[in-house]
């Protein structure tokens, strides 16, 4: 990406993570920015497009992660868990890096940002619900997967399972988003997973 128009996009996250989407104009995101008027409106045509593009290289990512593992490391179901973390915790980093003049990027501003983003974004819904299909899909084949090669149980409610996967990583950060001063990380995701993979591999369970 152009590193003028990444500039202006990394600025107007960190803007529209604290603030309400009608409280930023174009003028404080070419303040934070430090970009001229007409560098700014080189690359975007209005306010709008600029959180539309926000929306979907920094926000939706968030609703992937099974997707953005290479084929390589899905082999397992436990290789695909440990995958999904680091692959979702390199995106954390990412936005904490562009946030970090804010200290903003917490559980509750996140997701104050994804409240927003249904009323203002036009397409977000839309996309969210077609990355939590294609999510749902991928980690149901992992778990069919795991199962046939006995990896873990045969007998489990592979529907169910696969949700788990999917959900946690939002279930989590949302009871977590009511403590302004919790941050985002892996950790507690990570325990969650292991935890549900090694009951998984017990009998009598699901």
């Amino acid at each position: 990406m152009n590193p003028s128009k990444k500039k202006i996009l990394d600025k107007a996250f960190s803007l529209f993570l604290t603030q309400n989407y009608d409280s930023v104009s174009m003028r404080e995101i070419q303040d934070a920015a430090q970009i001229s008027r007409g560098a700014i409106y080189h690359h975007f045509k209005s306010k709008e497009e600029i959180y539309e593009t926000v929306v979907n290289e920094y926000l939706l990512p968030m609703f992937s992660s099974y997707m953005l593992i290479p084929e390589e490391e899905k082999k397992t179901l436990q290789a695909t868990i440990e995958a999904s973390l680091k692959y979702r915790q390199s995106h954390i980093a990412t936005l904490k890096e562009i946030a970090a003049s804010n200290n903003k990027l917490n559980d509750f501003y996140f997701f104050k940002f994804i409240f927003q983003a249904t009323e203002h974004s036009k397409e977000f819904n839309e996309k969210a619900n077609l990355l939590y299909e294609k999510e749902f899909l991928g980690w149901r084949n992992v778990v069919q997967t795991a199962m046939r090669t006995g990896e873990i149980r045969p007998d489990i409610d592979i529907d169910f399972v696969a949700q788990q996967f999917v959900i946690s990583p939002f279930g989590l950060g949302l009871s977590m988003a009511f403590n302004k001063y919790v941050h985002i990380t892996t950790t507690e995701l990570r325990t969650i997973y292991l935890k549900l993979y090694t009951l998984l591999k017990k009998t009598g369970y699901m």
